[in-house]
């Protein structure tokens, strides 16, 4: 006798005597599945079999994911004032590079903000404000850092963590507020 599995995919597993069949599931009008498995396992729902739940998410993969998006917002940029600025690595080098000159940077430097649309946005780079953008980089990466380890915490203290919504609760960030300008 067949068992069927829903997975997390676009897929059905079909089990016989422990040997697992892959039936996909893809179908539509316009791409009819013509798959013989498939339409016996049409079949089987329709005379109402009812499949195996797919297999759980395992929280190692769910901690995957939020490291992910950990790494990923860590360079979305750090605000100073009203403007955001650049946090990829080379522009943290080359920040860093401007803090360490202090009072021997060149004077005059224009430095490309953070933004969406054109035209783009140039400010004069100062001692001051490349000590600004490194503390809010570091600030801004702990906050990040924070944020993570906040959401492991409740997701592997969830009932089913592979249900967890991590989404929320990050530091905001340059796509954040732009997100909010689109709404609004």
């Amino acid at each position: 006798m067949s068992i069927y599995q829903l997975t997390r995919e676009n897929i059905v597993y079909r089990w016989d005597d422990g040997v697992r069949s892959t039936i996909p599931t893809s179908d539509s009008p316009m791409a009819p599945n013509t798959n013989p498995d498939y339409i016996a396992y049409m079949a089987w729902i329709a005379a109402g079999g009812v499949p195996e739940p797919a297999d759980p998410v395992p929280a190692t993969e769910v901690w995957e994911r939020i490291k992910a998006e950990r790494d990923r917002r860590k360079y979305l940029g750090v605000k100073i004032g009203e403007n955001w600025f650049h946090s990829d690595d080379a522009s943290r080098i080359q920040q860093m590079s401007l803090m360490l000159m202090g009072q021997a940077m060149p004077a005059g430097i224009q430095w490309k903000t953070l933004t969406s649309a054109p035209p783009p946005v140039f400010v004069t780079m100062t001692p001051a404000l490349a000590l600004s953008i490194f503390n809010a980089t570091a600030a801004s990466d702990m906050a990040v850092f924070a944020a993570a380890e906040a959401h492991r915490v409740a997701m592997e203290a969830s009932a089913d963590p592979g249900a967890y919504d991590f989404t929320g609760g990050w530091p905001v960030s340059v796509e954040d507020e732009l997100h909010t300008v689109h709404r609004d």
